[in-house]
């Protein structure tokens, strides 16, 4: 039986309904056994009731969402120049005059990395396929604007507003390349501990949907699909970035040249803003053992540590590692925008002196910390090593540099120094820093070697 079977008992007295769940309005059926309806039992079945209106209600606005504004989302494909298949693909959506198409950087990246490789198609009715030139990128926020070659008749608004905590809404892409999907979802607000607004979306976003939009129940986009963590726990680029990218798209296409100038000038404003707000406070100390070390330094840097006790490793190791929770894509093998360290505290009563140093020298070696970047990324490392003393703690620091081909004045940056002032007891720290200038990695080095305290 399709239905809800409800019972309300009372004194002398049972009653059972039967509530269907089905589309059309509930039917109620009444077995009655003595007494009258008692009052509880009301309550239930007006409760009963008003869930099913509920339901009804998100499914006919789910359906009607769908009916509206489908004819307004489309899948991008990326297209191989050389064999002519598929390489990626994502969502996108019509915007501006119905010429515009919006979706995320990271869908269409390779137009800038291989411009020469690669096309970018939308996706229409019986495969009939209609080329995109793109116009303009928003590398930070993961946004693209490209060009149809004739205008659709519908396209989508942007909302002037934001959603209400808690509000509905509704999130459209393709998943896996299986065709249009509308989710519904909720609206949970900016996330706070982030570096860029991000808006936090309660539904299963897959991937293939990214760069669809995220619409609310007037059909506007508040937000554009970007990714996701898993267990209904999604994030969407909030739709005022949208706004600022479409008001600034040229008349005409960028040359490829002028795409890499546009990303790299992107890059470099956007680490000159956040390092120096980073460089202007004092850096937050946290302490292991009997150091004090850089720990949590902005609300978008977590922390995480444990202890391994010494068993069969001959020492014990305590560490805490840190994390920038946002970067940029780039490219399939390089992302950028980070800021990671980790601090480990070695000591043992097994190992001697010799032994001891032997073990931490093997670290400069294998370090625990790496970026991502293949060699048409990014060059290879220029490494200096000293000794350096700072009140009264003596370390020994290796600082290296490599730099990105394709954006010039950018650099990775790879710090580790470890303490020489026990002989049963080490601390080694290391920072990664990618997608900085020479200058800013510079001085946020200095300042955190100057962080680092021996109070024994």
């Amino acid at each position: 039986m399709n239905g809800t079977l409800l019972f309300c008992f009372g004194e002398g007295t049972m009653f059972g309904y039967t509530l269907s769940v089905l589309r059309k309005p509930p039917v109620l059926k009444m077995a009655e056994r003595g007494g009258f309806l008692s009052f509880a039992c009301q309550l239930l079945l007006s409760a009963a009731l008003l869930l099913w209106a509920s339901v009804s209600l998100a499914d006919d606005t789910a359906e009607k969402i769908y009916a509206a504004y489908q004819q307004d989302i489309h899948q991008v494909r990326i297209v191989d120049r050389g064999s002519g298949a598929k390489a990626g693909i994502g969502s996108g959506f019509s915007a501006g005059a119905g010429d515009l198409i919006v979706t995320n950087y990271h869908v269409v990246s390779e137009l800038v990395n291989r411009p020469g490789h690669y096309r970018a198609e939308l996706v229409g009715e019986d495969n009939d396929n209609e080329p995109l030139t793109l116009l303009a990128v928003d590398v930070v926020h993961d946004l693209a604007v490209l060009r149809l070659e004739t205008a659709r008749p519908h396209f989508l608004a942007l909302s002037p507003v934001r959603p209400a905590m808690g509000e509905e809404l509704f999130s459209f892409g393709n998943p896996h390349d299986l065709g249009l999907t509308i989710v519904q979802g909720t609206y949970n607000g900016l996330l706070e501990k982030s570096l860029y607004e991000k808006i936090h979306f309660t539904a299963s976003i897959n991937p293939g949907m990214s760069g669809g939009p995220t619409l609310n129940r007037n059909g506007e986009v508040v937000g554009v699909n970007v990714s996701t963590a898993g267990n209904q726990i999604s994030f969407l680029v909030p739709v005022s970035y949208v706004a600022t990218l479409l008001a600034a798209v040229p008349e005409e296409p960028p040359a490829a040249e002028d795409l890499t100038a546009s990303v790299r000038e992107q890059l470099l404003a956007n680490q000159r803003d956040y390092f120096s707000a980073l460089l202007e406070q004092p850096f937050t100390a946290a302490e292991i053992g009997d150091y004090h070390l850089p720990g949590e330094l902005a609300p978008y840097i977590r922390c995480w540590g444990d202890t391994s006790p010494a068993r069969e490793l001959l020492f014990s190791r305590t560490y805490q590692v840190c994390d920038s929770t946002d970067d940029i894509y780039l490219s399939r093998a390089l992302q950028t925008g980070i800021i990671r360290f980790r601090h480990e505290l070695y000591a043992t009563e097994e190992l001697g002196p010799l032994r001891f140093y032997n073990f931490l020298e093997s670290g400069f070696n294998n370090p625990r910390l790496a970026l991502d970047g293949s060699e048409e990324d990014v060059t290879n490392y220029e490494c200096q090593s000293d000794f350096v003393t700072h009140d009264g703690l003596d370390a020994k620091v290796v600082y290296c540099l490599r730099g990105y081909k394709k954006y010039t004045d950018l650099y990775d940056l790879f710090l580790t120094a470890t303490t020489l002032v026990k002989d049963d007891e080490a601390l080694r720290t290391t920072l990664i820093l990618a997608g900085v200038d020479a200058e800013n990695a510079r001085r946020f080095a200095q300042n955190y070697l100057e962080a680092l305290q021996w109070n024994p």
